[in-house]
This record gives C-alpha cells, structure tokens and sequence, in this order.
C-alpha cells in the first residue's frame, strides 16, 4: 500500500525520515502484525525548480501489505473533520509535521516487491553498503608498468613479460562482482586484467629498495583477460567484452601460460600505495601484505629454452613427454628446471625402461609443485635431489602399475583440461573404458585423450552478461576442435563425445597410431568404423543433423562394462503404439531371453569378482551394434536371444555370427531409494500437499543423521541409505562388528571424523537440495509389458532389496519422473499388487522394476515429463502406506504435450567439423540448468506459484532445452521469462554467499521453510600447503615413505576392536603364528601402492583453488567433499570422480589380497587378517586407517564365504 506524504522538511533526508518511521513502524500496534520488524520504503519526490534542496516537500511510503497501511493511516492521517476526542500523534521530522494520507495512485510493482521480499535492513546499513560502493568505484591507483612474472623457490619474483603504461593503465575495485581489475589502454582499445577476490591467494604492496613503489599479486588461478568493445544501440554507445587468453602485449601471448599466476604493478608513489591499502580495507580484502618482494629477470621461459624443451620432448617416448609436458604446463617446473631433470630422465629411461620413467615423474609433480628451497641454496639441485628420491622410493615396488581390479573394462585415461589460458594435463587414471577404446590393443589406450574445456578454476563455463562467451568459445575451443592438440610433439585430432561428456564440456581426441588388426587408425577411421549413419529407412535425416548423427556416435563412447555372450538368435519385433500411431509403449526397450540374461550375469560376475554375488537382474541397460535401452526378461524366448524393438535401433552395424559383445551400461539388481527434491516439493506444495508433510520427513531424517553416532548400527543405516562408503563397504563392515557386539568405537577419532563427514553431506543436501528421504517409497527403472497383461493407467512393482524379501506394492501410487517442471508432471496410477496365478509376472516378478501397461490412449511414461523406456528412472510414492502425500489438486491438470524438437538440419550430410560446431553452440547455448532455477524461482516469487503463466511457458522451454543434445535446436536466451524480481530466495544463495547480503529473501514457500529449518555444522578448513615465498612444508607423502618397509606386529595388538575381530578370525585361522617374509614383504608393498594412489586420488579431487590442497582420508572412504563450492555441480562431478576411482582402488586391493582361483578362501583370510594388522601398526600414518577398513571387509566377506561352505 502506498502512503503519500506532504510538509516535508525540504532540508531533511529520505534516511532521516526513514530512521523516523522506523521508530514508529518497529514498535507497538504494528509489532502486533508480524513476529519480526517488517520493511518499508520511503522515497522523497525532487523538487522540480530548486534541485540543490534534499527533497521537494513530498513523497511516498511504501508498506508491505494492506493491513499495515490502514493501521497507519487509522492513526496518523489527519480527520476531516478534526476529531478532538482522537487527537492524531504529530510525526515530526526536522522543523516540520508530515502529514499522510491514502496515496490515489497504485504502488510501483518492483517496490512493493522488494518491501514484500526483503527483510528490513537499518538504514545506516544501507548507506553503509553503498557508501562503500561509492568509493570504491571512485578509487583508481595509476599504474606506471605492468609486468607478468614467475614465483620462484627462492622468494624471487622473475619478471617474465612487462610493458610500461604510464598515463594509460589503473587499478580499480568493483564491488558488486567482488573483482580487483587492472585497466589498460593499448592502441586505442581498452583492456581488463579481472581477478576475483576467491582467485587471490595473496597481495604484497611495498616499496622495493626504497624506490620502486610496487604490488605484487599471487593468484591460484589465472585472471581473466578481456577487451572492451563498443556496441551501437539505438542512438548511443553501450559496452561489452570479450574474452581474450592473452593481452596484445609484446610476448604474452607466448608467456602467458606461464606467467600469470604472479602479476606486478608499479605506481606512481607511495601514496598510491597508501590509496590501494585503503580500498583493501573498504572493499574487506584481508589477504593484504607488506613484506618486500625480490626481483629479477631471469628469464625462464626464454624462446630458447622452450625451442630446446619442445625439441627433446618430440624426441622421447610419448608416456615420458606426456608426463613432462603435464610437469611443465601445470606449473611444477620451470623451463630452467625442466632443462635440469630432462638428461636424468633420459638416464632413466635408460636404466629401467619408458614406463618406470614416466611413473616417476608423475609421482615426483606434487613433490614440485610443494616446496621452497630457500633452505638448500640451489634451486637446481634441491629439484634433482628430490627426483632422484621419487626414483629411489619407486624403485622399491614390486609392481609399477596401480591397483586395479581385473577387469577388461578398466584402462587408463589420460586427461587434459583446457582453460582460457592454459592447458593442464593429469593421469593416466583407471577408469571404464568404452566400445571404441577396447576394440584396439591395450597398447595404443595411451593414444587417446578425454579433453575437458573448462574456466580457470576447473568451473564449467557459464553465461555472463556482460562477457560475450560465443566468439572466445569459437576462438579458444574451435581452434583445438578444427586444427587438433598439440602435446609435446603429437599431433591429436578431435574424435567424438559422450552424452555425459557433453554436459561436462568434455570430448575425445587421438593421435594415429598402427593397430595389428586394423592398420594405421585415425579419427576419421574410426568413426567410419562405427556403422552406417547415412541412408536409413527409420531416420532418413539422421545425418543432415549434425547434433543427432553425434549423439547416434556417441553411443559408442558411452562407458560400460563389455560382455561376450553367445548369442544364437537376434530378432526384430515391432514397437507396441496406441492406435493412433502417435505414441509407443516400448519406446526404448527390448526383452531378452532367461538363458542369456544368466549368462550375462555370469560373466559380469567373473569380470567384478569372486565375492560380487548377487541376485539375477531382469534387465538391464545395454548398448549393443547400432541400438540402445532396456532388456527386460522375456521368460517366453527361448535359448540365447535378444528381441529388440525398432525405436531401440539407432544405426545400422554389420551384422556377426556367434559370440557378440553385449556393453552393460547397468544391471538393475536392486531398488532405489526415493527422495523427495525441491522442484517436486514445489509442485507436490501447489498441488495442496500440506508443508509439514515434508517438514516431518526433513525431521525424521535430521534425527536419524544425528542419531548416527549413537551405535554402529545407526551408522551403516545412514550411510547406506545415502550411498557413502560404498567403495570400502562400510555399510556391511559396521554391521558385522555390530554383530559381535561392539556397538561403538570410543576414542576412535578416524570414525568419529568419518561420521563428521557424512553427517554434513547428509545435512547439506538436505539444506541445499532438499533431498529428503522417503522410507516406502521407490525409485525403479522402467519396462514394459509385453505380454499385455496389464490394463490401462495399471503398472506391476515388485521391490526385492539386496539382503530382503520380495514385497509388492499394490492400489493406487503417485508417479513421476525427475525433472518434475509442469503440474501434469505428476501421475497416479493403480499397482496391482502380487502376481495372480498363470500371470506372467507369478512366473516372472521382474523384480526391481516398474512395469507400465502397453493398453491405452497414451503410455504413462511420456506423461511424466516426457519420458520413455531406455532407462529412465521412476519415482514411486504407494499411497497405502504414504497417504499423507495424495495431492488433491492433481485432477486439476492434464500431462503436458509437447511437439518434438524442431531439428536444426544441413542441406548436405554432416561431417565431424559440423559435430565440432555443434558442441561449440553447445557450451555457449547449454540453458536447462537456467530454465530449470528459473522455473523455481519465479514459482517462488509469484502468488501463483506454479500456474504462473511464465512458469508454464519455461516447461515447454525446458522440453526444448532438454531435446537440444539431439535436436541441434537451441533454446534462445532472450526467450526464456526473466525473473519477477532481482531479488532472489534465501534457498538459492550459493553456499559461498552470505543470504543475510540483502540480495535475498526469506522464501515462504516449503522449500524455503525446509531450507532453513537446518542448521550445518561449521566447514572443516583443510591446511593450506603454499608454494613459493613461504618455506613449504614437505607433504605427507615423504611422511610415510621411510614407514613403509617397518612391519611390528607386537604394536598393533590390544584394544577391544582389534581382540574382538581376533577372536572372530581365530575361529576359522590361527593368528599368532609369525609371518613370513615374503608374506610381510607383500602386505606393506600392497599397502604402500595403496596409500600412493589414494594421494593421487585424493590431490585429484580437491574444489580447492590451491593445487597444494588435497582431500583428507576420512572424505575419500566416506565419498563426500566437504568444501564449499559456488557450483555444486563441479562438486557433484568431483564426488563421482572420487567414488569411481575409490571403488576401482579398492576393487584392485581386495582382489590381490582375495588371491586367484588357485588361493584358497583360508589363505585369502590369513591375507586379510595381516592387512588388518599391518594398517593397526601404521597409526596415523596417511592411508592406513582406511586400509584398515579395507581389510576388514575383506575379514567379514572371507569368513562369510567360509560359512556358506563356497571353498573354490
């Protein structure tokens, strides 16, 4: 409601009558109105002919709600007339009374937003914000010389590049976007170096010698690089930017790669020192010092020297340079340190062969990249000196290659990420291989590349408004996709992509190479090997599609595990449609034979271990010659056969006889889990699912996460319900102990910092995501039915967990499909419980699917989002057991139906150039992720919620958006509906921002209530190991290493866990007999290559800025990352990483302490029980603890082998 206001003071101020008001408006009756004091706006008119006045004598008060305003106004509006028996209270403001009356005109929307949305903030608050905005807008220190430059060991500054820029260069603050930015003008154009505050690890202002005036800037990452362009619109001048990988400045563009973590400025005097100090102060920059900093020019990245690097390298094998070139691009070495290590390389190589070489150097980058050598006094020989170590220690291991299981589908990847001004190589890692990758000898795996285009900070690339991304992705990313990749001599050619690489802006590229069965092998050879894309009956304009005929190639890159199965019988068989052709019932999935399905199990058991035994599968999601989906049993085929249905084919392979790679994407042995998320809370909310049907879920899973120190008992259910510790089989090993009654570990700090771990990951995500779990509730992959037994809107689920019984849900079930984004999204549909006699499912339950009825107008599937049955995952709530989660608004509204992506086609066949632009629009264009913040937020903001018109508009965009992988067509941004108000919900602050900034709202609706309902414990901050100035401290790896080869038994006994696990062994084995030599020797061998990859895994998977930074043990066994991140999905991605190569560890441990065939079970427990051994007498030593956990689900397993009698 709008108040106006007159008889103003002209001399007063909008916050002098605001501070007033707020005296009045925070006390009683008002107080009475809101449980916390409520906002308002004051704004005063101008005066019209004497502008210097602070107002014309009126003005406006804005309150939030209607209720506020006639309470207002029923005191303090003048009575007309005048009412003696209620005098009306005076509110004076300066000199004058001001006097209120009901303002004739409506208030303006975006203000009574804000009054509506945003807590009141004090207005010295405010004026403190934006007087520190003022000034540092205002403030700009004058730059004399720009110089780009390298932090050596010796707390040396090297200046590498410079240019002097008197007259034409400024440092600025911008305090909005939390950015230092260094202004330059060269040849008519302006310049910016950008450096966000997060990005500075720290500032030293000084004045060297006594005359030069300088500060010196070390950045974790490289700043950005942009240039100013004018833009012409509508009469006047508007300005953009553009990124740039290096500035036109005499060799930058040759030295920028490695000279722009360390940035030097020289001012005027020191009074501009004094100036930038003070902005510091303002801006809460506290990374600020003042110690003097040395320099020299040494140059060490000379044109010489990068000539004669480059040349040796092209020279040497190509294991070696990958690992050298990787030394030097991430900034380990410098290239007169690489000219030092390079002839004892070669004497390595020499010695002991290319592959030892190549480990050393990998092992030997952290030792690099964390030490000063102000100490030792030659920088040189300190790097020699710690080689010469790595190469000492590696030579101690009986085996160079890191544990792995074995398992055809693990091999290992060599990954490069490129950044906008540098290129970063790591690995090789174990990792699931693909079609493309096994069809050639294992050999030339080293030949391929999984390339990843990301920001400086290893962030994906996202959009900013004021930066135009497109041209820089063209020139950064097109010029590698178009021309290839050179590293260290070798020429790489862009190859293709996978589905889950295109989200995360990742490709493939190889080198040629000679392949004993296929000659010489290129990009191009390959993908002309994959099958025929051109020409087909059933998608004819496949291949004038370059974003469809790249998603029908990337099915070949898809990682899975491969099987060779003898298949007898292959066989087409027409999809199932509604009658009017428009929709199909098996859209996605095939059937296979009870025969085949067994022997497909039977070989995934071998590939993954003795140990993995687990329940048959129905079905499971596979890739097999040109089609793709679902293979449910069909237990009426007989033999070894595959039915495929039409909409599974994609492109056509030649046709073989006999045994046939089958690549399982997954086996679905088991249920899923069901949690709830905040766009189906949104939905559920507006459909009329009351708020504290969620907020008692939230309740029940907040006490279970906290209960879980309280018994390991509690433990294992909380990890295993949220799938931590998976790797190491936590979930199992805790149980086991509480089965010989030990029911906690006091004194035990590893456990306790385990739980701490999972506790916040538990706590977080359901804070950030709302994930709450749903006990009763399923997630189920689905498959039709083709035996028609079913009718309309019915679906049959039988849920059969690992270590349970069968179970059957029955009468009606709520179910959706995730992203949930229109009201349509949600279905209820009729389970019709345990199988009847003679049904197909009393012979075949299909366990742990959700099979939909093929009767009908329309398959449910594509009511849930458009959805289908090539493995999509449905959400299952029974409403038998969970009524309280009916929505009764749900009759309201019909599943959405949206017309198939327009496809974005070429008047001529595509070729690889034509994929290579698709997935440079890609990265520019990507804008689900947009639409679906969106799609909440404006649901948030708006009073009808999910009905609201833009909401509905952004689910049709989102249908789009999602189509755009394989359509070609892309979603333009400007289409999307803005948000009702810059201001946004309290739920969607990053993690790294504080939502109490006032550019955030306490959210009213459920998700926001939720969100706020958790409090998280406070962030545990890992050390920070820094290089350069500061002498750093020699990591953990030197640490452990002199431990490796002690081995006292007699140390690691005593202690209830460790005599209870005894007792239990000495069931079954002796344990007090001595072990042998040999024995020793390979236990702490084993461990030593177990605690080194686990560094390497640990150092791989860090958020930090820092590459000094690593995760602890207690987050890798539990699978979790702690840090903060302002994106969660780097994080999401970084914790996938984590669990799959934790689990391929693992799997390669237990599989050499489990032994071969030829190893009996006793032998493989006496194995276990000194691995348990060995990593109680190691203490704290990195990578101990969680071996030892490894070793006692090994303990646990053995034994359970042993008591089922299944002794090979």
């Amino acid at each position: 409601m709008d108040i106006f206001m007159r008889n103003i003071d002209h001399n007063v101020s909008t916050s002098q009558v605001a501070n007033t008001l707020a005296n009045i408006l925070h006390d009683l009756p008002f107080t009475n109105l809101s449980p916390t004091p409520f906002n308002f706006h004051v704004h005063l008119h101008r005066h019209k002919t004497r502008p210097f006045l602070q107002n014309g004598g009126t003005g406006t008060l804005t309150l939030p709600n209607f209720e506020a305003g006639q309470l207002f106004l029923h005191i303090y509006q003048p009575q007309n007339p005048p009412d003696r028996r209620r005098p009306v209270p005076a509110i004076v403001v300066g000199t004058r009374q001001i006097l209120f009356v009901l303002s004739n005109k409506p208030p303006r929307q975006d203000v009574l937003d804000t009054v509506r949305l945003l807590p009141y903030q004090e207005p010295r608050v405010t004026e403190e914000r934006e007087r520190r905005q003022q000034q540092l807008d205002a403030g700009a220190i004058p730059v004399n010389a720009l110089q780009f430059g390298w932090e050596c060991r010796d707390s040396v500054f090297s200046i590498e590049c410079e240019t002097q820029c008197e007259n034409r260069c400024a440092i600025t603050f911008q305090d909005e976007r939390r950015e230092i930015r260094v202004k330059i003008h060269i040849d008519d154009e302006r310049y910016l170096i950008i450096m966000p505050f997060p990005s500075v690890r720290e500032i030293t202002a000084h004045t060297y010698l006594g005359t030069e005036h300088a500060i010196v800037f070390s950045l974790h990452n490289p700043p950005s690089y942009q240039k100013e362009v004018a833009l012409g619109t509508q009469g006047r001048q508007a300005r953009s930017r553009e990124r740039l990988s290096y500035l036109p400045i005499e060799e930058h563009q040759r030295l920028a790669p490695y000279a722009s973590l360390g940035i030097r400025v020289v001012c005027r005097s020191g009074r501009d020192l004094r100036e930038f100090r003070r902005l510091c102060e303002t801006a809460q920059l506290h990374k600020l010092y003042d110690y003097e900093y040395p320099v020299e020019r040494r140059s060490l990245f000379s044109e010489h020297l990068m000539l004669n690097v480059r040349q040796i390298l092209r020279q040497i094998d190509w294991v070696i340079a990958f690992q050298m070139q990787g030394l030097i691009w991430d900034l380990a070495i410098d290239l007169s340190e690489a000219t030092q290590l390079l002839p004892e390389i070669i004497r390595v190589r020499r010695e002991r062969g290319k592959l030892f070489a190549a480990i050393v150097i990998q092992k030997f980058k952290p030792h690099a990249q964390y030490f000063d050598n102000e100490e030792e006094g030659n920088t040189s020989m300190g790097i020699l000196d710690r080689f010469r170590q790595v190469e000492e220690d590696i030579s101690k291991q009986q085996s160079l290659v890191s544990p792995r299981p074995t398992d055809g589908s693990i091999y290992d990847s060599y990954h490069v990420e490129v950044t906008p001004t540098t290129i970063h190589l790591d690995g090789p890692f174990p990792e699931q291989s693909n079609r493309v990758i096994r069809a050639y000898e294992i050999q030339h795996q080293q030949s391929f590349l999984r390339v990843s285009f990301v920001d400086e900070a290893k962030l994906q690339y996202r959009y900013d408004r004021e930066v135009d991304g497109s041209q820089f992705i063209r020139s950064r990313v097109g010029s590698m996709l178009f021309n290839g990749l050179e590293i260290a001599g070798r020429h790489f050619d862009f190859l293709a992509y996978s589905q889950s690489a295109l989200k995360e802006h990742a490709v493939w590229f190889v080198k040629p190479f000679r392949d004993v069965n296929h000659g010489i092998i290129d990009a191009q050879s390959i993908i002309a090997s994959l099958g025929t894309f051109d020409g087909l009956h059933f998608d004819e304009g496949l291949i004038y599609c370059p974003a469809r005929y790249a998603a029908r190639i990337s099915q070949a890159f898809t990682a899975t595990d491969a099987v060779r199965v003898e298949v007898e019988e292959v066989f087409e068989k027409e999809d199932i449609t509604t009658n009017d052709g428009k929709y199909q019932f098996t859209d996605g999935v095939g059937t296979l034979s009870l025969e085949l399905s067994k022997a497909i199990h039977r070989q995934l058991r071998k590939s993954k271990g003795r140990r993995r035994r687990r329940a048959l599968p129905p079905a499971y999601q596979v890739r097999f010659r040109g089609s793709k989906g679902m293979l449910s049993v069909d237990h009426t085929l007989q033999g070894s056969a595959i039915c495929l249905r039409p909409s599974m084919i994609k492109f056509l392979t030649p046709d073989t006889d006999g045994a046939q790679d089958i690549e399982i994407a997954r086996a679905f042995d088991r249920p899923g889990s069901f949690y709830l998320n905040r766009p189906l809370i949104m939905l559920l909310e507006d459909l009329g699912v009351p708020y504290e049907v969620f907020k008692n879920y939230q309740d029940d899973a907040v006490q279970a996460t906290r209960r879980a120190a309280s018994s390991l008992r509690d433990s294992a259910t909380l990890l295993e319900s949220h799938g931590l510790g998976t790797a190491y089989h936590l979930p199992s090993v805790l149980n086991n102990l509480e089965k010989l009654y030990i029911h906690s570990l006091p004194n035990n700090t590893f456990y306790e910092k385990m739980l701490d771990f999972a506790v916040n990951h538990v706590l977080r995500d359901l804070k950030n995501h709302a994930r709450i779990p749903i006990p009763e509730a399923w997630t189920l992959v689905g498959v039709a039915d083709v035996h028609k037994y079913l009718q309309p809107d019915e679906i049959f689920a039988c849920v059969k967990p690992l270590n349970g019984s069968r179970r059957y849900l029955e009468g009606p079930v709520l179910i959706s499909r995730s992203p949930v984004i229109h009201p349509g999204d949600v279905r209820i549909v009729r389970a019709i419980g345990p199988p009847p006699e003679r049904s197909p499912f009393a012979i075949e339950p299909l366990a742990n699917t959700v099979v939909f009825s093929v009767r009908g107008n329309r398959p449910v599937p594509s009511c849930l989002g458009g959805g289908d049955l090539d493995g999509d995952l449905y959400n299952l709530i029974p409403f038998t057991s969970l009524p309280e989660f009916f929505p009764p608004s749900l009759q309201l509204y019909a599943p959405a139906s949206y017309d198939p992506a327009i496809r974005k086609l070429l008047d001529r066949p595509s070729t690889m150039r034509d994929v290579a632009e698709f997935f440079m629009d890609y990265i520019s264009s990507d804008v689900v992720g947009i639409i679906a913040t969106n799609w909440l937020i404006i649901a948030d903001q708006s009073v009808d919620g999910i009905r609201d018109e833009d909401c509905l508009k952004l689910a049709a965009l989102h249908s789009d958006a999602v189509d755009y992988p394989k359509s070609g067509q892309p979603v333009p941004l400007e289409e999307i509906p803005k948000l009702k108000h810059k201001i946004k919900p309290d739920w969607n602050a990053p993690e790294t921002v504080n939502v109490s900034s006032g550019n955030y709202y306490e959210s009213r609706r459920a998700i926001g209530r939720l969100f706020r309902e958790i409090d998280l414990p406070i962030e545990q901050i890992p050390h920070v190991r820094r290089r350069g100035r500061r002498p750093a401290r020699v990591g953990e790896v030197e640490e452990l290493e002199h431990q490796f080869h002690q081995f006292n038994l007699d140390g690691a006994r005593g202690g209830t866990l460790f005599t209870t696990v005894e007792h239990r062994v000495q069931d079954f084995i002796w344990t007090d007999r001595q072990p042998t030599d040999e024995q020793t020797t390979f236990i702490s061998q084993t461990f030593r290559r177990y605690a080194t990859e686990l560094k390497a895994v640990c150092m791989a998977c860090t958020l930090s800025h820092s590459h000094s930074v690593q995760l602890s043990e207690a987050e890798a066994i539990i699978g979790t990352i702690a840090q903060k991140s302002s994106q969660p999905r780097r994080r999401k991605e970084l914790m996938s990483n984590l669990r799959e190569r934790t689990d391929t560890l693992v799997r390669g441990i237990r599989e050499e302490l489990d032994g071969d065939e030829s190893v009996t079970l006793s032998d493989s427990l006496i194995r276990a029980w000194m691995a348990w051994e060995f990593a109680v007498s190691q203490g704290q030593t990195f990578g101990a603890q969680s071996f030892g956990w490894l070793a006692l689900g090994c303990i646990f397993d053995t034994i359970k082998e042993l008591e089922d009698g299944e002794e090979d």
